[in-house]
């Protein structure tokens, strides 16, 4: 099961974030041994690769700092030729 939290942040908006792990459990070739967090709200999605291992004890703030350091996240060469092959 994954591990997620809520929080809200300092300019009032929801967020929720899970620890997402490699499909394999291992390493899934872009360096992101322990998977990455994954955080969205009202159609905003962000990563953050790697991350600190307390992140889910972390108070709001916390949460917070960690979530505007994430970038939004990488679209896969292999989801990109899937959407060309499929015509999207």
């Amino acid at each position: 099961m994954a591990i997620s939290r809520k929080f809200v942040d300092s300019e009032g908006v929801n967020w929720q974030v899970y620890q997402i792990a490699p499909a394999d459990g291992g390493y899934d070739g872009d360096g992101d041994h322990d998977g990455w967090l994954y955080f969205f709200s009202r159609g905003v999605t962000r990563s953050l690769a790697p991350f600190p291992d307390d992140w889910s004890r972390m108070d709001w703030p916390g949460l917070e700092r960690l979530c505007r350091s994430a970038r939004p996240p990488v679209v896969r060469e292999s989801v990109v030729a899937a959407r060309i092959a499929n015509g999207a």
